[in-house]
């Protein structure tokens, strides 16, 4: 259940349209359950631009900028392969962007880019300890069914929701709960394979290989057995990307975003859960080659026992 909260965490930095997407990581099965689904909604808006990593402060946007809201729909689901310890998930996104400066507005829904996760519980918890957390890994695949910003058909790249390109990555997420409180640590790196688009205007742009990263700690406590309060702190990092188009060779600053959570969780009866959160890219730092954001989020989970 710890990890249904941690995916909704580190989702994708809903930062530029160019880094949407869908969460860093899909649900994967942590308790005694044989399935898991979850449905969840973020909402929010763009508040400003962190400079590219040679330094500078962000600059927060104004009444003259672009006006920038974003809402996530995430569809996940998981389940154990062999009634134990072996699982698979999936993660659909649906992406609503709302862009508009003066008289100009665009919006715009797209699916964004699905996700699938083979997870293996690598420690599992036969005994209580102290000490001795459950350990899961897991091998993610992102599937590009986003629309990337280098194949955008309108001028505020509104119709962009995902990087359209190829992604696969390894990671581990440790969970502890001791009587009122738990621990999570996640650890998450991969890449990103490079792709050739074809523009709106038929010129062809080619992307190279980058290397990505996630990393999460949060802790949560629990009041009573139906109510957990939570918090987290994450990092999203993708390293610099060569551009090669017919005119020129260039390459991009590295991408870097802190993300800050707050959450409250329900439990509804003994299967179901509702979770109500709160995310923030401007409290912690520092931030590089993104757009930073505030936004709320709402999921609901339900749970199928073996």
């Amino acid at each position: 259940m710890f990890l249904l909260l941690v995916s909704f965490f580190v989702v994708k930095a809903a930062a530029a349209p160019c880094c949407a997407g869908g969460s860093a990581v899909p649900a994967l099965i942590t308790g005694d359950e044989a399935q898991l689904y979850q449905v969840g909604m973020s909402y929010g808006t763009v508040i400003g631009d962190a400079p590219g990593s040679g330094g500078g402060i962000p600059v927060f946007r104004d009444g003259l900028s672009i006006a920038e809201n974003r809402g996530i729909l995430t569809l996940n689901h998981a389940r154990l392969l062999d009634g134990d310890r072996l699982q698979a998930g999936i993660s659909i996104p649906l992406q609503f962007n709302q862009l508009s400066q003066g008289t100009r507005a665009e919006d715009s829904v797209q699916i964004g880019d699905i996700a699938g996760v083979i997870g293996y519980e690598v420690l599992p918890e036969w005994e209580y300890s102290v000490w001795k957390p459950r350990i899961f890994s897991f091998i993610q695949a992102g599937i590009p069914t986003g629309r990337s910003i280098h194949e955008t058909q309108s001028l505020f790249a509104s119709d962009v929701s995902g990087l359209g390109q190829f992604q696969l990555s390894f990671g581990s997420i440790a969970l502890k709960r001791w009587s009122k409180w738990d621990l999570n640590v996640l650890a998450r790196g991969g890449a990103v394979v490079g792709r050739s688009f074809v523009s709106v205007q038929n010129s062809e742009v080619f992307l190279g290989d980058s290397f990505i990263g996630t990393g999460s700690i949060g802790a949560g406590f629990s009041p009573t057995e139906r109510i957990r309060l939570g918090g987290a702190i994450s990092f999203d990092y993708q390293s610099p990307v060569e551009i090669l188009d017919s005119n020129s060779y260039s390459v991009t600053s590295e991408r870097l975003v802190w993300n800050s959570n707050l959450s409250l969780m329900f439990m509804i009866g003994s299967d179901d859960s509702l979770v109500l959160g709160f995310q923030d890219q401007t409290w912690f730092g520092p931030a590089y080659n993104t757009s930073l954001s505030r936004s709320g989020y709402l999921s609901f989970m339900h749970r199928v026992e073996r």
